[in-house]
Formats: C-alpha cells, structure tokens, sequence
C-alpha cells in the first residue's frame, strides 16, 4: 500500500489554546464562549446570550500566570521576553484580572533590556483594531511634564532618561486603573443625556460620540456624570444617588485608579455640580478646591501652552478637547476670584493657549449652538477676573467711581453678542426662553451690580442706579426660570446671584417711586432661594438670612422712628436729597449702554429708571453717600445676614459669596 494512503500524524501538534475570556453562563453550562471573539468586532455580548437575550458577563479567571524565571529572560528572542508583563493583553483586550502584582513590575521596570513602551507596542500589534484605542497610550500620561515648558538650561539635559521614567510610570498606571465600569447602560444613557442637556454648556469637556465608551472604560468619569446628572435631574430608576456617586469617584481619584490623566480632568470638572458644604468653612468639596486641582493638573500637563505648529507631538493631542478643559477652569477660576475674593491662579502671561472656537467642538447644530454661548461665557469671565483684580487691590476705605475702561469692556461684550444669543426681555413676557442664554446674562448681571455697588468711608456700598436695574432684570430672569417648573439645573454659583442683587434691591426698597417694584423682585429671589435649598448648602444660610431681614429690618426707617409693616414688605420712604455722586453720568459714561437688552417694558424699576433718565431724575430719592444715618442702619440690618461670610467678603463686608 502506497505511503500516499496513509493518514499523515505528526506528534508535534499545536497546542490548543485555552480561551482567555469566556462569560459565566457559557462556561456553566460547558459550552463554547466567542465573546474573546466577537469583543474583537466591537460587540458587548457572545452569540449564545445574545440569541437567547441573557445578560453577558464576563467571568473573572481564577488561573495564575508563572512566573518567569529571571534568569532566562536574557537568552529569548523579544516577542517572548514581553510576555514578562503578561497580564497586559489581558487587561486592555480580555479584560482579565490575571496580571502581575504591581510589586513584582516595579521591580523589573528600569530594566534596560525592557521598554514598557515596546511591550504595549506588541500587545497594540497583536489586538484587534477595534480594541486598539483601549490599549494605546495617550500622550497626555507619557508625555514628560517638562514637554512644552521653556529651558531654562538644564531640563533638556535629562531629557532621555525623562521620557524612560515617564513610560514607566504609564505603564505602571495603566496595570493599576480601573478597567470597567459598574453603571448599570440604562441609568448610563440617562444620565449622559442629562449631561447633554444642562451641563455641556458650561463643562464641555465629554462629546457625545465617544462618551459611552468612555464612561465603560472608566469608572471615575461614569461616577463624575452620574453624580452630576442625578442631582440635576434625579431619575425615577432605582440608583445610588450623587453623594454615593461623588464618594466613589473622589477615592478613585485619590488612590490614583485612574491611568489617564485628560480622563481625571473630565471628570473633576463634573464635581462642579455637587456641593455638601457651603464656603463658610475650609474643607476640599468645594468648587473652589476642584477647580484649583484641575489647573494645577492641567498646567503639568502644559495644556495652558499651544503646541507649536511644527511640533511632531501636535498631530497626536487632540487640541479641541484640551482647550475646552483649559477654558471651563479659566472662567470658574475667574468667577471664583470675584465672588470669594480670592487670588486667581491662572496668570496669562503664562499661557499661549488658543481661545476656543467652534471648531473646537463637534459638527452637529446642538454642540456648535452651546459652545457658541461657551465662546461668550469664557469672553464674559475674562473680564470678571480683571474686574475682581481692581476691587482686590483697590483701597477700601475710599469712594471711588469704578474704571470706566472695564465697564466699556462690558458694553463691547454685550453688544457683540450674536442676535440668538441676546437676552430676550425687552418686553413684558418672555416668548423666546433659553436657558443657557438666560444663564450667561446672570453672570453679566451680577458683575454690573458689584461695579456699581459705591463704598464709602468702610460703609455698606450705596447701589447705584445701574446695580438697581442690574438687579431687577436679574429677579425677571429668575421668574423667567421659575414659571417653567425646573430649577434645579441651576449652578450654585446662583445663590451668588440672588444674594448680590438682593442688596441692590434691598435699598430700593427705600426709595419711595422703586418700592413697590422692588419689593415684588425681592419676592422672587426669596422664591427663588428656596428651591436653591433643594439643590445648594449655601441657599440655606442665606434663605435664612433673607427672612430675618425683611422681617426685623422693616421696623426701621431712615427717620429712625417703628412703623407699623406687613410681613415682608419695607414702607417706601420720603425723598431724600439728590447727590450728584449718585449719578455715574457725571464722569460721561452712560450706564443704559449697557443694558441694550432692557426697554420701559421690561418691569416697572426699568420704567422708571430709564424715564428718570430721560427726564434727568434718576437718582431722585437716592440718599445721600455720606448719610451716616443710612449707613448705620443698613448696617444693623445686614449684619445678621452677612455675619457667616466674613471670610468671603469682596473687598467690603456686605457682599457674600454664596457659590461652594
């Protein structure tokens, strides 16, 4: 019989492969699993789970991995050699927990003859291209923090051994994060779309095409959005809730669980939207503490500085998105030092970063219309932080008119708002309601009040006709927001608001001819502050502080003599003589430049102020500035309420700072 029929065996047949990742119901069940497989074409789950619509977990291995003898190493070829650090493929591709100790790689990672770099390389080469992305480094994380900063004379000396060290410190975060999240996809895409909805605007620092995968990959940045969405907007499912959320993503970041650094920055930027605290004490859950952490991260990375052109690192950052973190702890920083008096961080003469544009953001229309309102924003809270400098290092002690250069910065910005992003409240009813715009002119708001808010002689301030109006429009946009029955995606930095035009407001009601209409804001912002409580620590300390005063300080009058009031309201008082102080019309500013939005039929403090204008009687009624009487009592009124924020005081003791 010819050698031909026979059936040819060799005995050195491969070895079959055991599958490295199977799901729990196929290996019960001692069945084939190929969701090693089908994980590779981009699917969550293996066939049989998903013909039979079962829940696909994967199951954990149990077997442990020899370890190699060290002695060997040096003698095999360097595909084998890389499988010193096995664990690797695993962890990015099967997702197993059969690693190495991170012990037993700290040991072995400055050896020379092993780059970190060249063993995810392989596993890179090797994985499936879906599953690449998932295995890469970014160069945020491998980067050196020396990349990008000037040389002074010796930083580029190391520069070799730098980049070693930073690989290996990659490497070792990459074998320590986190590798799977936790939340369950329905609560997922509510709480993204949340997100999407409210906060994006303010914190664009998540896009909507590549944030389902994130939020899988890490499960710092999956707590971060559902501890912003539910509080914003609590979903009737069954979840953890923002306190539990907010706990299990601050250990994550601390214990360092998280290998990207741009993914840590993200999510700290959501922590924005929970405050357990309010600001009359230290502690680091404030917006304050987190935004100051994520500048200090984000200036190590050299995110503040723009690539330059011909780096051959530029093409591998993905710019957009790092100057949308940069810009969104900017103006937080901004606001921060003008609402707590506290120093900025940021210098700009440090930075060369590039202003975000709307290139910055994704192509479709809902992500190009908020960053446009974002682009403002940032504009807005350039000029917020200038401002807090001058009041910083101004002298207290002296009446002074504010700088006329800041407040045309102010008229430049409003008026060069497109036309969809102008404030809608020329008339007596809003037809036109968007939140985010009504937002964005809070900020303008309130800035016009405390520049208008005159000092003198250590005094409470004096507001202005310009703060008074300032106020009353910022009481409309509340009603606004209030009559259509959702407020709690309000920022805290709202009780900032409420509580700086509460003091213009509060002297209106002195003013015989604005009492009325000023007493009918106050209203609004007191409602307004309770549903604040639902959401902010700070709405309760000044909630209370409000019901104490309009109800103890309207016994008083500026002819010190106890009138019988009704709850809540202040008795209008006589005139009081003119002071051509009052006016700002006296340096040659013309203050109604900056209300282009505001026309007689606004509310009745604009119909009145802004006929007193035309008729050159708008300050008629205001006191005196040097009233010492008016002084005094306002003082003994306010006292009560601002006693809790001595600590955060804006250059005078009547301004608070309401946001945690």
């Amino acid at each position: 019989m010819s050698s031909d029929n026979w059936m040819h065996f060799s005995t050195h047949q491969p070895k079959r492969k055991r599958a490295e990742l199977v799901c729990v119901t196929c290996h019960s069940k001692k069945v084939k699993c190929d969701i090693q497989l089908r994980k590779g074409q981009g699917h969550q789950e293996c066939t049989n789970c998903s013909m039979s619509n079962r829940e696909c977990r994967i199951r954990r291995s149990k077997r442990k991995k020899r370890r190699k003898v060290a002695g060997d190493e040096d003698s095999r070829p360097e595909s084998t050699r890389n499988q010193i650090y096995n664990g690797v493929d695993a962890l990015y591709i099967s997702r197993s927990t059969s690693i190495p100790s991170i012990q037993n790689v700290r040991s072995r990672e400055f050896q020379p003859h092993v780059s970190p770099r060249s063993v995810f390389q392989a596993a890179r080469n090797q994985s499936p291209a879906p599953q690449r992305q998932h295995i890469s480094i970014s160069r945020a994380d491998t980067t050196p923090t020396q990349f990008g900063d000037i040389d002074t004379g010796f930083l580029g000396v190391y520069g070799p051994e730098n980049q070693v060290d930073a690989d290996n410190q990659a490497f070792v975060a990459q074998l320590e994060h986190k590798s799977r999240s936790d939340l369950h996809p329905d609560l997922q895409q509510i709480f993204t779309d949340t997100y999407f909805d409210y906060c994006y605007t303010w914190c664009p620092v998540l896009d909507r095409s590549t944030v389902s995968m994130e939020i899988r990959r890490s499960p710092l940045l999956a707590n971060a959005i559902a501890l912003a969405s539910s509080h914003i907007q609590p979903p009737l499912l069954p979840h953890d809730g923002p306190e539990a959320y907010y706990k299990r993503a601050r250990t994550i970041f601390y214990d360092d669980e998280e290998a990207d650094t741009l993914t840590s920055l993200r999510a700290i930027c959501l922590f924005y939207w929970w405050a357990p605290q309010a600001p009359s004490r230290v502690h680091r859950h404030s917006s304050w503490w987190w935004t100051s952490v994520v500048i200090r991260h984000a200036q190590q990375m050299n995110i503040h500085r723009e690539p330059a052109l011909d780096d051959s690192h530029r093409e591998k950052l993905d710019l957009g998105l790092r100057r949308r973190i940069w810009w969104t702890a900017f103006a937080r920083e901004r606001l921060t030092a003008l609402c707590q008096s506290k120093p900025a961080i940021i210098y700009p003469d440090d930075c060369n970063i590039q202003e975000s544009t709307l290139a910055d953001f994704p192509d479709d229309p809902q992500s190009q219309r908020k960053g446009q309102v974002f682009i403002y924003w940032v504009r807005l809270c350039a000029i917020i932080g200038r401002i807090a400098k001058v009041l910083l290092q101004s002298d207290k002690s002296i009446s002074n008119v504010f700088p006329t250069h800041l407040r045309e910065e102010l008229v430049s910005w409003v008026h060069s708002l497109p036309p969809s992003l102008r404030l809608p409240i020329d008339s007596a009813r809003t037809e036109s309601f968007d939140r985010d715009v009504h937002q964005l002119h809070l900020f303008y708001l309130t800035t016009i009040v405390i520049m208008h808010l005159k000092r003198s002689g250590g005094h409470l301030p004096q507001a202005l006709p310009p703060a008074i109006i300032a106020a009353s429009c910022t009481a409309r946009i509340l009603r606004d927001i209030l009559a259509r029955g959702n407020s709690r995606y309000l920022m805290a930095i709202t009780c900032w608001h409420v509580g700086t035009a509460f003091i213009a407001l509060l002297q209106a009601c002195r003013i015989q001819h604005l009492a009325k209409y000023a007493n009918e804001d106050l209203d609004i912002l007191g409602h307004t502050v309770k549903q604040l409580q639902h959401m902010w620590a700070s709405a309760n300390v000044i909630s209370r502080g409000f019901d104490r005063l309009r109800k103890s300080g309207s016994a008083q009058t500026f002819n010190t003599t106890i009138t019988e009031l009704q709850p809540n309201s202040y008795t209008p008082q006589p005139s009081t003589t003119i002071h051509p102080d009052c006016d700002d019309d006296n340096d040659g500013f013309d203050w109604l430049r900056l209300f282009p939005f505001v026309s007689k039929s606004t509310n009745g403090i604009a119909e009145s102020l802004i006929s007193g204008k035309e008729q050159g009687t708008a300050t008629r009624g205001f006191p005196l500035p040097n009233n010492e009487l008016f002084h005094d009592t306002l003082m003994a009124q306010y006292q009560h309420l601002f006693d809790p924020f001595t600590d955060y005081t804006l250059g005078f003791p009547d301004l608070m700072a309401a946001n945690p």
